[in-house]
Order: C-alpha cells, then sequence, then structure tokens
C-alpha cells in the first residue's frame, strides 16, 4: 500500500464576523488517499491558504524537502516512522510554527487513513483504550462582548452554564474573556457564583485568555478561589512567560494550566519542567497531530501531570481529540466546543456523526479511523478555491 495523493481544502464559513472569535471559521483540511482509493481526513488550526501553499512547496535541499518528496509513495500504515521523517526533512523551515500545523493535519489524516486500512479504530493503533468511556467538559462561550454590558454578559453566561448542566455534563469550562468590562474583584464574585450553580458534584474550570500581564495580579485572583476547588485555571499568564507561571503554579493551591498554542514535544517539556504547569493542553491540530501529541501524555504521566487537550476547531478534531482522550494516559476529560451552544457553521456542520452524550460520557469508538467524513454539501459551499493536489 502507498500514499498516491495528498490534497489540502481551503474551508471557510459563508457568513463571518471576526469579532466573534470563532476558532472554527476556517480550516484547512487535509486529505490523503492511498493508492487504493481510501483515504484519511485531518484538519489544523492554521490560515488555509497558507498550509495548502507550504504543502505544495518544492524541494531545495536535504533539510528542505517537499511533502511530495518525503511522503508521496510511501506506506500510510507507518504513521510515527513517517512523521519522524516529515520532521527531519523540513528542519530549516517547519519545526515549530507553520509547518507542525500543515504537520498536525497530515498525521491525524494517516491515523485515519491506517485505522480504515487496517479495519481498527484509530485508539486501538495507539495503543488501546486506557479508560471504558471518555469523558468530555463542556466549553462555555458567551463570544465577544462586541458592545454588551456586564450584566448581560454574566446573564449569557449563566444561562449556558444551566443549559450545559441540563445537558448531562459532567465538567464544565466558562470563558471568561472579559479583560475590561470587570475588575478583578468583580470577575472574583462572579467565579464564586458560577461554582456554586455547577455544585460540587461536577469539575468546574475556567479560561481567562491570558488576562494578566503579570504574576501579583493572578496571583491575588487565584488564592481568592482556592476555596472553590477549580480543576484548572486555563492561561492565567502568556504562554512565553515560563518563570511566571511557574511563580504561580508554585504559590497557589488553583491548578494551573497552559499549552494551546505549543507545538513539539520538546516546547511542552519546558512548560512541564521550567513552567511547572500543572494541566497541560496540546491541540491536535497545532502539537503536531496525534503521535507528538500522545508522546507529551506519555510525558505527562512522567511527571505527574495532567494531560488534557484543547479543542475548539470542526467535528474532525471532536473526532481526533476523542480517540486521543480513549488512549491516552493521565487524560481524565477532553475538551468538547458542544455543536449548537455557539453559532459556528463549520463546528457544526462539516464533518460527522457527533458522538453522543450519555451519563455525561461517551463511548469508545468502534468503526476503523476516526469514524468521521465530511459533509460534501457543506464543503462545496465553503471551498475557497479548487483544492491543492500533489501526488
Amino acid at each position: 500500500m502507498k500514499i498516491a495523493k495528498i490534497e489540502c481544502l481551503e474551508l471557510r464559513a459563508p457568513q463571518t464576523n471576526a469579532a466573534d472569535c470563532d476558532g472554527a471559521v476556517d480550516t484547512a483540511v487535509i486529505r490523503i488517499t492511498a493508492d487504493d482509493g481510501t483515504y484519511g481526513l485531518g484538519e489544523t488550526d492554521a490560515p488555509p491558504n497558507a498550509v495548502a501553499a507550504l504543502l505544495a512547496t518544492p524541494s531545495a535541499h536535504i533539510w528542505s524537502q517537499s511533502i511530495r518528496d518525503l511522503l508521496i509513495g510511501e506506506n500510510p500504515v507507518e504513521v510515527e516512522c513517517l512523521w519522524d521523517k516529515v520532521y527531519e526533512g523540513t528542519i530549516y523551515h517547519g519545526r515549530r510554527g507553520l509547518g507542525i500545523m500543515l504537520q498536525a493535519a497530515i498525521d491525524i489524516a494517516l491515523h485515519d487513513l491506517r485505522g480504515k486500512l487496517l479495519g481498527e479504530p484509530v485508539y486501538r493503533l495507539l495503543g488501546g483504550a486506557a479508560r471504558p468511556r471518555v469523558t468530555p467538559y463542556a466549553t462555555l462561550f458567551q463570544s465577544m462582548p462586541q458592545g454588551r454590558g456586564w450584566t448581560e454578559m454574566r446573564e449569557c453566561s449563566i444561562a449556558l452554564l444551566h443549559r450545559a448542566i441540563e445537558a448531562g455534563f459532567r465538567a464544565m469550562k466558562m470563558e471568561m474573556l472579559f479583560y475590561d468590562l470587570v475588575d478583578d474583584r468583580e470577575l472574583t464574585r462572579f467565579i464564586h457564583e458560577c461554582r456554586r450553580i455547577v455544585g460540587d458534584e461536577r469539575d468546574f474550570m475556567i479560561d481567562v485568555g491570558y488576562r494578566w500581564k503579570n504574576f501579583n495580579d493572578a496571583l491575588w485572583v487565584l488564592r481568592q478561589i482556592e476555596e472553590d476547588k477549580l480543576f484548572f485555571v486555563e492561561t492565567p499568564l502568556h504562554t512565553d512567560d515560563l518563570d511566571g507561571l511557574a511563580r504561580l503554579a508554585d504559590a497557589t493551591s488553583t491548578p494551573v494550566a497552559a499549552g494551546e498554542f505549543l507545538q513539539t514535544r520538546h516546547e511542552f517539556r519546558e512548560l512541564m519542567d521550567r513552567g511547572h504547569a500543572d494541566v497541560i493542553q496540546p491541540d491536535i491540530g497545532r502539537v503536531g497531530g496525534l503521535t507528538e501529541a500522545l508522546r507529551c501524555a506519555r510525558m505527562a504521566l512522567e511527571r505527574g501531570t495532567v494531560c488534557i487537550p484543547h479543542a475548539w476547531k470542526t467535528g474532525l478534531t471532536v473526532a481526533a481529540t476523542r480517540h486521543f482522550a480513549a488512549a491516552a494516559p493521565a487524560c481524565p476529560y477532553s475538551e468538547l466546543f458542544p455543536s449548537g451552544f455557539f453559532p459556528s457553521y463549520l463546528r457544526s456542520n462539516l464533518a460527522g456523526p457527533e458522538p453522543e452524550l450519555r451519563d455525561g460520557s461517551w463511548e469508545l469508538p468502534d468503526t476503523p479511523g476516526l469514524g468521521i467524513d465530511l459533509d460534501p454539501e457543506v464543503v462545496q459551499r465553503c471551498l475557497v478555491r479548487p483544492p491543492t493536489v500533489i501526488e
């Protein structure tokens, strides 16, 4: 069996508003086809036109090779070896940034393809089930304020909490991207209120979106909310402020989570060893795909650190993250941006079927590969230009 063709589909939702901060407003879908016609799918969270351009870039020398020269004709079953081959063969231009994002989508597509060729769900080929079911936590996002006052944002947030509870989620995370709409004292009072609504029987997390610029401001709030026993506070400081993150994590019992923008196990090793993060959050479409995300999870296990993947894209990412959470060690939850909780066209319509929540969790997948496919009508409606193809 050989890789015969690799395509990039540049997709964009028909109606967009940049101020919504919709992570799935566009996407770059990679489709890899074997010589028997079987294909696998992956996506990444990068500008689709840039991903397509990099896919088509020709070779320059041994450390700046094209994806065509590295992968066409190779055995698609040897996924992990191909990851290492692409990483080394593109190290001049690809070891971080856009190169790793393209590699992530390729890796996800190869895992999907391998599962289909071998007749097995992806998680079994990642090492098997680490748990009997996968438990997603619901990410609740009110969109950015866009002129709304604090009273309206607060009411919208509380309504989302009640909706998630009614839907049966065992854990939920509130996006508190309020910034100068509230001061830290008001934010603290609101966190207490949300915790009371969620109740002690459910886990509760918050994402403050890099709210604070210095350690002391962040520490004041995290100490005020220690009584709320949050599962984590996501991105209190900038990702690059590793020393600040370490000081913060060491000074409070409120767990600190970070890593949504990091790439490869090398950056996550630094986040854990220097940044002292309590929870690491590799995004499958950014870190380097399922192969590299699983390497990060194994490093987290060695350090007694929790690994909960970040996931805010289309149903392709939902499927990949579900398989990852089934197989990864030290992974008690998987992020889910619930379809229908936020008006995101590609998130709700591009790929399916959507896993069914039962008693707050998902059953393990049993179909070959990722068990998901694209809606051809949605693809046709959202395709920005003809696919970029290498073969």
